[in-house]
C-alpha cells in the first residue's frame, strides 16, 4: 500500500472531493475527541492517533473512484451521501493500514512514526508497566477498530445496497489480511496464490468495492455492476501489483517508507513468486527464501533488486499490470456512463500500466 501515480485526470477529479471528505473526517473525529475527553481525558489519545492515521497523507482514491461511479452514473456532485460514503471508505482504509502496519512490524509510514511504534514509545519513555511491545499493539489494534466502528456509523444514511457492498468489500479485506500474513509465515511451497493475496486484500476494496458503492448509491448497481466488476478487477488487481513494485523498488522521497521495504519485510509477493520459478542457481535461490521470509540483511536488499530485474520478474509483473489495465479499458467501452467518469477511469488504468 504505497505510492501509485494516478494520473492528472483523476487527480483533478478528486481535490474537492479529498478536501470535503477530510472536512467530514476531521469533524466527525473532532466533535468525539471533546465529547470523550469530558469522560477521561486520556480517551483523546486514541482520537488523535486516528485522527493523525487517517489525516496523515494519501490521495483519496476510493472516495474520488466512488464519487465518479455515482457522478458517472447520473448522481448529484452536491449529494452529501456521496462525501459520507468517501469518509468511510477512508476509515477502512485508516484501519486496515494500522492493523497492517503491527502484523508487518512496520515502524513507519508515510514518514512517521506507526500507531503501534508511537504509542510503544509512549510506554517506554513514561515507564509504564507491562511490555511495550505489547501495550503499543493493544492501542494500536484498538485505533484500528475505532476506524471501523466510525465508518459503520458514517453509512447509516447509504441505503441497504450500499451498505452491502460496503460489507463484502471490507470482509474481503480482511480475508486478504489474513492470507498476506499466512504468506509470509507458512512454508513458500505451500503459500496461497499471492495474486489471490493483492485481489482480496487490496484490490477489491480500492477500485471494484468504490465503484460499486457509487453505482449503489444512486440506485444503478443492478446494470453497472458488470461493468464496475469488470473494470474494477483487473484495474484493483494491477492497482495493488504496481504497488508491489514501488514496495520494492521505490524512492523512500515518495512512498514514506525505507527502500525496498516489502522484500525486508517478507512480502510474497508476485515478484518473489516468478523469481522463485526461474532462479536455480542455489546462492540466488537461498537469497530469495531469506526475502520470503523476512530475514534479509540490510546489505542484501540491493542483491534482491538486482536479481528480480536480472531473472525478468519485475518486467513480468509490469508486462502483467498493462495487460490488466487493457483488460480494464476494454470493460468501460460500452458502459453507460456520462463521458467525463469514463475517460478519467481510462486515465486511472492506463496509469497503472504504466512501469515504476
Amino acid at each position: 500500500m504505497s505510492t501509485v501515480a494516478l494520473g492528472t485526470g483523476i487527480t483533478e477529479a478528486g481535490r474537492d472531493i479529498a478536501q470535503r471528505v477530510d472536512d467530514r473526517l476531521r469533524e466527525v473525529l473532532t466533535r468525539d475527541r471533546e465529547r470523550y475527553s469530558q469522560v477521561a481525558p486520556q480517551s483523546r489519545d486514541v482520537v488523535d492517533a486516528l485522527l493523525t492515521a487517517v489525516l496523515g497523507g494519501g490521495k483519496r482514491l476510493r472516495p474520488t473512484l466512488a464519487h465518479l461511479a455515482f457522478t458517472g452514473a447520473g448522481g448529484s456532485a452536491g449529494d452529501e451521501r456521496i462525501i459520507e460514503v468517501g469518509a468511510a471508505l477512508e476509515l477502512l482504509h485508516a484501519g486496515c493500514l494500522v492493523h497492517d502496519d503491527v502484523m508487518d512490524d512496520s515502524p513507519v509510514r508515510r514518514g512517521l512514526p506507526t500507531t503501534h511504534a508511537a504509542f510503544g514509545q509512549r510506554h517506554a519513555l513514561s515507564g509504564y508497566t507491562g511490555e511495550e511491545r505489547r501495550y503499543g499493539e493493544g492501542v494500536a489494534t484498538i485505533v484500528g477498530d475505532l476506524a471501523f466502528f466510525y465508518a459503520i456509523g458514517l453509512l447509516r444514511g447509504a441505503g441497504p445496497d450500499a451498505q452491502q457492498v460496503f460489507f463484502e468489500m471490507a470482509v474481503d479485506a480482511g480475508i486478504g489480511q489474513y492470507l498476506d500474513l499466512l504468506a509470509a509465515a507458512g512454508p513458500a511451497e505451500a503459500a496461497p496464490d499471492p495474486l489471490v493475496i493483492a485481489r482480496y486484500k487490496t484490490g477489491r476494496y480500492t477500485v471494484e468495492g468504490p465503484l460499486r458503492l457509487g453505482a449503489a448509491l444512486c440506485g444503478r448497481l443492478a446494470d453497472l455492476d458488470p461493468v464496475f466488476t469488470a473494470f474494477g478487477r483487473p484495474a484493483g488487481l494491477a492497482y495493488q501489483l504496481r504497488d508491489d513494485l514501488i514496495g520494492a523498488f521505490g524512492d523512500p522521497a515518495s512512498t514514506g517508507k525505507p527502500v525496498g521495504d516489502d522484500l525486508r519485510q517478507g512480502k510474497r509477493t508476485l515478484l518473489l513468486a516468478v523469481a522463485g520459478r526461474r532462479v536455480t542457481d542455489p546462492a540466488a535461490r537461498d537469497l530469495l527464501r531469506r526475502a520470503g521470509d523476512g530475514g534479509l540483511a540490510e546489505h542484501e536488499v540491493p542483491l534482491v533488486q538486482h536479481l528480480l530485474v536480472d531473472v525478468g520478474a519485475r518486467a513480468d509483473v509490469e508486462h502483467t499490470c498493462q495487460a490488466l489495465a487493457e483488460d480494464a479499458v476494454a470493460a468501460l467501452a460500452t458502459a453507460d456512463l456520462r463521458t467525463g467518469a469514463k475517460d478519467t477511469l481510462t486515465d486511472f488504468a492506463t496509469r497503472v500500466a504504466i512501469p515504476t
